[in-house]
């Protein structure tokens, strides 16, 4: 019996470690000349980009399993970031653009805002409430395209913006740089308003800097994001292990509910390397449920290595997928495989996938998409239903894993879409 039991404990290991070391992809493929974000509904996928599927700005609707283009529409301006969410159970997406926004639903009608200058960020919420960051202004749109308010932000880096229509909040996401005992130091900073701009409902981390102590690795703000299980979701970018995360986002006395897996979420054997934290949120208060760090480590040491927060997004159960940048190398690298291909060895640097469970207990996936060279320009990430997709763009001279491809080679820059189950 003894025998059985280590025999069985061993075979659910292996499985555990190939369930995250590969990944299912319904469709792996090169589209438009770049792409800028994606969201995954209950009977299609959107997709924002431009050239290739249409001359300039478009929006490509797909089948669930990314296969196949159901039809595509234009929009003006050359777009720059997009944001999707469920309007009355259909998928809609806003798209920024250099000239304002534009917001598709699923049958792929479009109304346009023109705005000030270029839209760097922008969300968009359940009710169809469109919030947009044009450098350090902050501005609210209703659905009908009316603006509500606006606002300039004091951030000296800004992060990304989103929308909870449950809460008619405003979500702002960034970091400020301060000094602590005349040093510099990056404090990141989350607040959180209603539509009008005129009232903060909540704040969390902004410390002072003569109050940070022993905390002094820098802190940055890179994406928010309410996941479609209603937790509000955000990724910042800690320097080196001494930094904000540690402690809760209300007091520097408080210890962090911090969970981890296995030593790549300790941020030990660190110098002064950017990497991860996913942090998990109440939308009402601010208060943190629960967090992670996660960071690359060089191949046959332990030293800790880069990965750069670029996007996240949760699922109706409350799945957690992130997507970034990652330096030399994320956990059993070698062993990747997307739909069986084997990717190619680490090119210095790469877009890696990673997925959690609602806990944070238990790791979902952990991939990258090599084929040849270097590729590192994450876009956006989604999931809804046991469907996930992300798009992200590559070069000329670079290569990554295609499966079941619209377009399975590229002569230029190219964009880059996985859809994949789980």
């Amino acid at each position: 019996m003894k025998i059985i039991a280590i025999l069985l404990l061993f075979t659910l290991f292996s499985l555990s470690q190939q369930q995250t070391t590969s990944l299912s992809a319904t469709t792996a493929t090169y589209l438009g000349n770049v792409l800028v974000g994606v969201g995954v509904g209950s009977d299609s996928i959107l997709v924002a980009g431009s050239g290739q599927v249409r001359a300039a700005g478009f929006v490509a609707k797909l089948d669930r399993q990314g296969r196949s283009i159901l039809g595509s529409v234009s929009i003006p301006g050359n777009p720059t970031i997009a944001r999707s969410a469920i309007i009355n159970g259909a998928l809609s997406i806003a798209v920024g653009t250099d000239s304002g926004f534009s917001v598709v639903d699923s049958n792929l009608r479009v109304s346009s805002v023109s705005a000030v200058g270029t839209v760097n960020s922008i969300s968009i919420g359940g009710d169809g409430t469109v919030a947009t960051l044009s450098g350090l202004e902050l501005r609210v749109y209703s659905s009908s395209g009316q603006q509500i308010s606006a606002h300039n932000m004091s951030f000296n880096h800004i992060g990304n913006v989103e929308v909870d229509s449950q809460s008619k909040t405003v979500y702002v996401l960034g970091d400020y740089n301060r000094r602590y005992n005349g040093g510099p130091v990056r404090v990141v900073a989350i607040y959180a308003y209603d539509y009008e701009l005129k009232s903060t409902k909540w704040t969390d981390y902004d410390f002072p800097g003569q109050e940070m102590g022993n905390d002094l690795g820098d802190t940055t703000g890179q994406d928010i994001r309410v996941g479609k299980d209603g937790s509000l979701y955000f990724l910042g970018g800690p320097m080196g292990g001494n930094n904000l995360f540690r402690h809760s986002p209300k007091s520097l006395t408080v210890p962090a509910n911090n969970i981890g897996i296995d030593d790549y979420n300790d941020e030990f054997n660190l110098r002064s390397q950017i990497t991860s934290y996913i942090g998990k949120l109440q939308p009402a208060t601010g208060d943190l449920i629960v967090g992670q760090y996660l960071l690359a480590r060089i191949t046959g040491t332990i030293r800790g290595n880069s990965l750069f927060p670029k996007f996240v997004d949760a699922d109706e159960v409350g799945n957690v997928f992130f997507l970034g940048d990652s330096a030399c190398c994320i956990k059993d690298r070698d062993n990747i495989t997307i739909s069986g291909q084997a990717i190619a060895p680490y090119p210095g640097g790469e877009a890696t996938l990673y997925g959690i469970s609602s806990t944070f207990k238990t790791r979902l996936t952990w991939v990258a998409f090599t084929k040849k060279g270097t590729n590192g320009d994450p876009r956006g990430v989604s999931a809804s239903k046991g469907v996930g997709a992300l798009v992200l763009n590559v070069e000329a001279d670079q290569d990554v894993v295609t499966v079941n491809a619209l377009h399975d080679t590229h002569s230029g820059a190219s964009g880059y879409l996985v859809v994949w189950t789980y």
